[in-house]
């Protein structure tokens, strides 16, 4: 295929080399007599659901109206997503399709827009998405699905394009004859607009019979559930601390605390069972009485004898399927989140984030052996949502610290509700993205080894081992499962930070492990890019389309910052990496912590690793 340059070149030239007219339908490509293009249904003769998604996978009144998706244990609830006008903001793309050939794709480690034999485009705007494309690389796939991921977040109310090129494929004959005067009788509705999208690209410079296949697909707001369900919710103002033990005392607490508590705190309940929430047509969301989120208290030696009413309470998110006492109430702080709150004179309070905790590691399995369940999981999220808003809310109103758990070694009440402050590790992070960007009552939130796009983060994280390993087990055909994974994005978006980008506008601060096999670079690098969030100097490498700018940066900054454990780089494909503990190993540096510490307390971004970057080599004072 000719490169844009080439498309580009002035018109004396191009009569010389006599191109085809962009805008014009690309002629058939047999000229003998045309292959049968009447059996099967969809748009390749395999399916509706082939590529994933399309347009074609609405009904007459703009909704997801989804079929000839593959066959899951028990039915897909599709019913569950008719409520939506469009795919997701960090929508992957399927095509399946024989004979592909991915030496032209462009990789995701030096992404260009418009390059590469397979790509997304804004047709709304007129913009090349920066993606990038992959073939499935699951060992000894009898079929291995094209993946055509963006790299920032795809515009609400847009509609995309993807593009295969011929140098990647032939275009196959259906396609072929559905671009024809006389397509199969199955797409003779759908054949106009499919002629509207080619003479659209066209005007974008690509070349019509330049393509295999090309087909589009609406973005649409998907985060109903969850701001339905804050706009809802009440604080039911209740709660118990009935596990309270105190080193004074002679109980055991972990290093650096004074005192630990574990209770629960009374919320609204919006989960049938914890089977799901009850949505409504328009995606809203129904409350179901209420019920009891677990609740965690530390309380650090340091502030035992603080002044009344003078330490900050920093609100505490925990990692994928663990909880807070495995970072905050151990003999050794293998985090350093209670050397943290210790150091920085912090009270900490958390809850569990359910959907991805350890106490729900078998709803998680059960997921993986039945991908219909899949809702159930991110339905749980959308609840820890809610416990987390009302945890923060009942800090605030003051209600939660009138407990004895929060009287110092006096019997002065120590915490200020006046100043509340979020600090999340990894899970903690992502889904701290998401609360944050539903304007909780938080004076400054710290993200560490945070990312988004979760429907491309899976595969590539070591944590998805052993899902995949139960997962092949219910569904053996890789493209079927890769189809699944990019239909999981719809549920994944209430609780996906790309879909917060036009509302994460606060300060805040985020810090990226280099090498991170477990949230891996790539979604973090997407989600900065989507929301212009500037890389702090100096970095390691400075991703394409993010700005890198010169620190120290003052109160009121937002920033990526960047730590190197020096470890080996996860491989480029689509597969889980090997464990280096890249993602846990900065969290216990002194250039790390210090700076969190700075950005909680007065909203400044200071590097503390001297002129080069924070590295094992380099970890800080």
């Amino acid at each position: 295929m000719r490169s844009l340059l080439v498309l580009a070149l002035p018109l004396a030239i191009a009569a010389c080399h006599r191109e085809p007219d962009p805008t014009k339908t690309p002629t058939p490509s047999s000229t003998t007599t045309p292959p049968d293009t009447t059996g099967g249904t969809g748009l390749l003769g395999t399916g509706w659901a082939n590529p994933f998604p399309s347009a074609d996978l609405l009904d007459a009144d703009g909704h997801l109206a989804l079929r000839d998706l593959p066959a899951t244990p028990s039915a897909i609830p599709v019913d569950r997503l008719a409520w939506r006008t469009g795919f997701s903001p960090g929508q992957v793309a399927v095509l399946r399709l024989p004979g592909i050939d991915d030496s032209g794709f462009a990789g995701w480690q030096a992404p260009e827009r418009g390059a590469g034999t397979a790509r997304m485009i804004d047709l709304t705007d007129g913009h090349d998405v920066l993606s990038f494309a992959e073939l499935d690389a699951y060992p000894d796939a009898e079929e291995r699905a094209l993946l055509v991921r963006p790299l920032e977040a795809l515009p609400y109310g847009h509609d995309i394009a993807v593009v295969v090129t011929t140098d990647a494929v032939a275009r196959p004959p259906r396609f072929d004859a559905l671009l024809s005067d006389h397509p199969p009788a199955d797409l003779a509705d759908v054949a106009p607009r499919y002629r509207d999208l080619v003479a659209r690209l066209g005007e974008l410079g690509v070349v019509a019979d330049d393509i295999a296949v090309a087909w589009q697909f609406p973005v649409a707001d998907g985060r109903e559930p969850l701001r339905s369900a804050l706009a809802q919710h009440t604080v039911p103002g209740s709660h118990t601390l009935d596990d309270v033990r105190d080193r004074d005392l002679g109980d055991e607490v972990g290093v650096h605390l004074w005192r630990a508590a574990e209770g629960t705190l009374r919320v609204q309940q919006w989960l049938d069972d914890d089977d799901g929430l009850q949505l409504g047509p328009d995606g809203t969301v129904t409350p179901l009485g209420e019920t009891d989120a677990d609740l965690f208290v530390y309380v650090p030696e340091s502030v035992r004898d603080a002044p009344a009413g003078s330490v900050p309470v920093l609100v505490f998110g925990h990692g994928l399927l663990s909880e807070p006492a495995r970072y905050l109430d151990t003999p050794d702080d293998p985090s350093a989140v209670a050397q943290l709150i210790d150091e920085g004179g912090y009270i900490a309070v958390a809850t569990r984030w359910r959907g991805l905790t350890t106490s729900d590691s078998l709803i998680a399995a059960g997921v993986a052996t039945d991908f219909a369940q899949f809702h159930r999981l991110t339905d749980l999220l959308v609840q820890s949502q809610v416990n987390t808003r009302t945890l923060i809310e009942s800090v605030r109103s003051g209600e939660l610290l009138d407990d004895p758990v929060f009287l110092g070694a006096q019997g002065q009440p120590l915490a200020d509700p006046d100043r509340v402050v979020y600090y999340g590790i990894s899970l903690g992070a992502i889904e701290g993205a998401v609360m944050l960007g539903n304007d909780p009552p938080l004076d400054a939130a710290a993200f560490h080894v945070g990312g988004a796009f979760w429907s491309t983060m899976l595969e590539r994280s070591s944590d998805w081992t052993l899902f995949e390993f139960l997962i092949t087990g219910s569904i053996p055909s890789a493209a079927d499962r890769q189809v699944l994974y990019a239909l999981s994005q719809l549920w994944w978006d209430p609780v996906d930070p790309v879909s917060y980008v036009d509302a994460l506008d606060r300060p805040f601060l985020l810090q990226q492990s280099i090498g991170d096999e477990q949230v891996p670079n790539v979604t973090t690098d997407a989600l900065v890019r989507s929301l212009g969030l500037p890389l702090m100097q100096p970095a390691v490498t400075v991703p394409v389309d993010v700005d890198p700018v010169d620190g120290p940066l003052p109160a009121g900054s937002r920033a990526l910052t960047q730590f190197d454990p020096m470890t080996a780089r996860p491989p480029p494909e689509n597969r889980p990496a090997p464990v280096t503990d890249a993602h846990t190993i900065p969290r216990t540096w002194d250039g790390a912590r210090l700076q969190v510490l700075d950005f909680l307390a007065d909203g400044s971004i200071v590097h503390h690793c001297g002129a080069s970057p924070c590295t094992a080599d380099n970890p800080g004072p």
